[in-house]
C-alpha cells in the first residue's frame, strides 16, 4: 500500500494501522474474519501527511503542541492556532482525485465518515469519542467531512487525551474511514470479556433503538445482556428505559434525536438475537486472539459489524486464577491494615484456641487490597454461617458459658496491655506472639463483635449480654499491637537484612514468611518496586495453604465478588445507585457540570465530577477529578471507557445525580456497594 491516498477496506488487515488507523485496520481484519462488514474505503494517513506537508503547516502543529506541553498556552489557544492554519489550507488535488475515484467505486448513496487515528483502538488506548464521526453523508460532502475529521485530531479534548497518553508531536496521525451507511433499526455494542468484572468467559452486550451513537454518547440507558461465552446462556438481562433515539432522516440531514413515546421500555432485541450476536462475538474473539469491544447494527434483520478494537483496560492478570472463586466469599470489613498486620488476621480465627472460644475453625480467609490501599476482608460464607449458628446456640442453651467467655475478655485487657507495653521483650518466640494475638483477638474482638451482630440481626433483647459485648468492643488492642510489636519486628528484620527502606517493611512482609525466616533482602526490594509501581496485594488462606500475589489491579475482583455486573436499587434516600465503570472508593466535594464541554470550567483533584453524560469534550475535567458520576450512560459510553482508561472510580447511569447532588456537597463514590452517598449538603448554596 505504498503511499496510496485511499485503499479499499477489503485490502486491509490489522497490520495496516500506520496507514489506515486503528479503526480502518480493524475493519479490514473483520473482513478477513468473514464478519458482516459494510463495504468502504480508507483515506490513508499518507493523505493527511500530504495535506500537512504543504508550506509550514506541520511545523505550526509541532511548535504549537510543544508550546502546549510546556504550559505556555492552554488547550483553547493550541486548538485555535492549529485550526486557523488548517482550515484555510487547500487539500492537494491528487488527494481529492483519489477520494473521488474511491467514492465512485463504492457507489453508496450515503456514507459514514469516521476518523481513524493511527494510535486509536490500540492495546492501551481507545481514543473513545475524541475524534469526529459524520453519519448519513452524501457523496458531495465527503471531502468536506474528511477535512473536519483531520482537524478533530487537534480539538481541545483530543489534545488533552493525547497528552495524557504520552503522544508527543509527530507521533500520531489520522486516517479516515468512508463506509456505506447502515440505516440502523437497532444498534449496540458487544464486549467479548466483561469490561468491569473482567470475567474471562462472560460477554456484555448492549442494545438500543436507532443509531449506536446513542449508546456511546451516554445519552440513553440501553438494554443490557450478560452472556456466558461458551454456553451462550443469557445470565442476566435488563431492559433500559430508552426515552429517545437517534435516527437518520430521509433528506440526508444530520441524524436527529426523537422522543420514543414509551416504545423504549420494551426489549430492543430478542433472546435469539442476543445469542446470535454472542456467537459472532465469540468467533471474533477467537480470531483476534484477545478480548475485543465491538459496535454493531441491525439492518433488514441482519447484523452488521461496524467496529472492533482491543479492550484497553483489562488487568494483566484478568484471566489468571488469583483467588478460589468456587468459595462463596462473604465480605466482612474494610480496614487500613498494612500487609504484615493483615496477614496475621487468619490466625485470629483458625488456631489451636479457636474451638474453645469460637466453636469452629474458619479455615478460609481472603484479603484484597484496593486502590486506596485498604484491605477488604472476606471469609467463606459456610464457615461464617456455622459460627453464627454456634453463637445462637450459646445464647439459647449455654448463656452462662457465653457470659463467662465475655467476662474473660474483660480480664484480658489489663494483662494484655501490660505485656504489649514490654514490646518484643515480652515474648520468647514468634509462635508465642502469634498465639497471644489469637487469644486476644478471639476474645476481645471477634467473639463480642459477632455476638452483637447476631443480637442485632435477630432482634434479640438481652441487655446484659449486649452491654458486656459493647464494653469489650469499646477498646481495641490492634493499633497498639501494630505499633509496639509488629512494626518494630518488621523494621528490625529489614535492617538486619540491609533493606534500603526498613520503615516500609511492614507493607511488604507476609506474617508466615516472617515467622518461618523466609524474608530476604531481594524479596523486600522487589516487592517495594512493585508496590511503588502501583501493584496491590491479594492474600488467601484455605486449609492452611497460603497464596500471595502482587497484581496490577484488584478492583475488578472486588466487583466480581460483589456480583456487580448491573444496576442495583438504592436502599437509602441519601444514596444513588449506578453501574460500575471503574472500581474504587473516593470521597470529595461534588462539582456539578451541566454543560457538555469544559469551556470555562475548572476541576480539582479532590473533587467528584457530577455530570449528565461526561462527554469526551469534558476530557480536561475528567483528567483532573478524583471520581466520576453521571446521570446517563451504559458500560460502553464514552464516560465509562475514559473512566476505565484514567482509572477513576466511576458510577454511571444514576439517572438523577445532577438533580439530587449540588456543587459543594460532600459525597462518597463507593463502587463496591454501587452507590453514591450524599454525606453532607453544602450549606453555602
Amino acid at each position: 500500500m505504498a503511499s496510496r491516498y485511499t485503499c479499499p477496506l477489503s485490502e486491509l488487515n490489522s497490520s495496516h494501522v500506520f496507514e489506515a488507523g486503528g479503526k480502518g485496520a480493524s475493519l479490514g481484519e473483520l473482513m478477513c474474519a468473514k464478519a458482516p462488514v459494510p463495504p468502504g474505503f480508507v483515506v490513508t494517513s499518507f493523505a493527511f501527511q500530504k495535506f500537512i506537508s504543504q508550506g509550514d503547516l506541520k511545523q505550526i502543529i509541532v511548535d504549537t503542541i510543544q508550546t502546549l506541553n510546556a504550559g505556555k498556552i492552554d488547550l483553547a489557544q493550541a486548538n485555535q492556532q492549529i485550526h486557523s492554519a488548517l482550515e484555510v489550507a487547500a487539500i492537494p488535488d491528487e488527494v481529492i482525485e483519489a477520494i473521488n475515484k474511491a467514492e465512485q467505486t463504492l457507489q453508496a448513496g450515503r456514507v459514514s465518515v469516521r476518523s481513524s487515528a493511527t494510535c486509536e483502538d490500540s492495546a492501551t488506548s481507545a481514543w473513545a469519542g475524541q475524534l469526529e464521526t459524520f453519519l448519513d453523508v452524501t457523496p458531495d460532502k465527503i471531502v468536506e467531512n474528511i477535512r473536519s475529521c483531520w482537524l478533530s485530531l487537534f480539538s481541545q479534548s483530543a489534545l488533552s487525551y493525547g497528552a495524557t497518553h504520552g503522544y508527543a508531536a509527530g507521533q500520531i496521525s489520522v486516517a479516515v474511514v468512508v463506509q456505506k451507511m447502515i440505516a440502523s433499526e437497532i444498534s449496540g455494542i458487544g464486549f467479548s470479556v466483561h469490561p468491569v468484572t473482567q470475567e474471562p468467559d462472560i460477554q456484555l452486550i448492549e442494545a438500543c433503538l436507532g443509531l449506536g451513537e446513542a449508546i456511546v454518547s451516554g445519552r440513553i440507558v440501553p438494554d443490557q445482556f450478560v452472556v456466558a461465552r461458551h454456553s451462550n446462556e443469557i445470565l442476566e438481562s435488563i431492559v433500559g428505559d430508552q426515552k429517545e433515539a437517534l435516527w437518520m432522516g430521509s433528506d440526508h440531514s444530520k441524524p436527529k434525536w426523537q422522543d420514543l413515546d414509551g416504545r423504549g421500555t420494551k426489549p430492543k432485541i430478542t433472546s435469539q438475537q442476543v445469542i446470535e450476536y454472542s456467537k459472532i462475538l465469540a468467533r471474533l474473539h477467537d480470531h483476534y486472539g484477545h478480548p475485543i469491544d465491538t459496535e454493531w447494527a441491525i439492518e433488514d434483520g441482519a447484523f452488521q459489524i461496524l467496529q472492533a478494537r482491543p479492550i484497553t483496560t483489562l488487568a494483566n492478570e484478568y484471566d489468571q486464577t488469583l483467588i478460589d472463586e468456587s468459595q462463596e466469599w462473604q465480605f466482612l470489613v474494610r480496614r487500613p491494615f498494612f500487609l504484615l498486620a493483615a496477614t496475621v488476621l487468619p490466625f485470629w480465627l483458625d488456631s489451636k484456641h479457636a474451638d474453645k472460644t469460637l466453636g469452629t475453625h474458619l479455615n478460609e480467609t481472603l484479603l484484597i487490597q484496593d486502590d486506596t490501599g485498604l484491605f477488604n476482608l472476606f471469609y467463606a460464607k459456610k464457615s461464617l454461617d456455622a459460627y453464627m449458628e454456634h453463637i445462637g446456640n450459646l445464647l439459647q442453651n449455654e448463656r452462662a458459658h457465653l457470659i463467662e467467655i465475655l467476662k474473660h475478655a474483660l480480664g484480658l485487657y489489663d494483662q494484655g496491655y501490660a505485656r504489649i507495653d514490654r514490646g518484643l521483650e515480652g515474648f520468647d518466640s514468634l509462635q508465642e506472639i502469634e498465639d497471644f494475638f489469637a487469644d486476644i483477638a478471639q476474645h476481645t474482638t471477634v467473639f463480642p463483635a459477632w455476638v452483637l451482630i447476631y443480637i442485632e440481626s435477630n432482634q434479640i433483647q438481652d441487655p446484659e449480654v449486649q452491654a458486656l459485648s459493647e464494653e469489650i468492643r469499646s477498646h481495641t488492642f490492634y493499633p497498639v499491637i501494630e505499633r509496639r510489636i509488629l512494626e518494630p519486628l518488621a523494621i528490625k528484620t529489614a535492617k538486619t537484612l540491609g533493606f534500603s527502606k526498613p520503615e516500609r517493611a511492614c507493607e511488604l512482609i507476609v506474617w508466615s514468611e516472617l515467622k518461618n525466616g523466609l524474608v530476604t533482602r531481594d524479596l523486600l526490594e522487589s516487592r517495594l518496586a512493585a508496590v511503588e509501581a502501583g501493584d496491590r496485594s491479594i492474600f488467601q488462606v484455605i486449609e492452611d495453604q497460603e497464596t500471595f500475589h502482587l497484581v496490577s489491579q484488584t478492583g475488578y475482583l472486588l466487583t466480581r465478588l460483589a456480583k456487580q455486573r448491573q444496576l442495583q436499587p438504592a436502599s437509602h434516600s441519601h444514596e444513588l445507585t449506578g453501574q460500575v465503570a471503574w472500581p474504587g472508593v473516593f470521597r470529595g466535594r461534588a462539582h456539578v457540570v451541566l454543560s457538555l464541554d469544559a469551556m470555562g470550567q475548572t476541576m480539582e483533584p479532590d473533587e467528584v465530577l457530577v455530570s449528565i453524560q461526561s462527554s469526551p469534550a469534558l476530557m480536561p475535567l475528567l483528567e483532573r477529578c478524583g471520581a466520576i458520576v453521571t446521570d446517563d450512560g451504559g458500560i460502553a459510553c464514552h464516560a465509562a471507557i475514559l473512566a476505565r482508561e484514567l482509572r477513576k472510580p466511576a458510577l454511571i447511569g444514576t439517572q438523577q445525580a445532577t438533580r439530587k447532588i449540588k456543587t459543594g456537597d460532600l459525597i462518597e463514590v463507593d463502587t463496591y456497594h454501587q452507590v453514591v452517598r450524599i454525606l453532607e449538603h453544602d450549606q453555602s448554596s
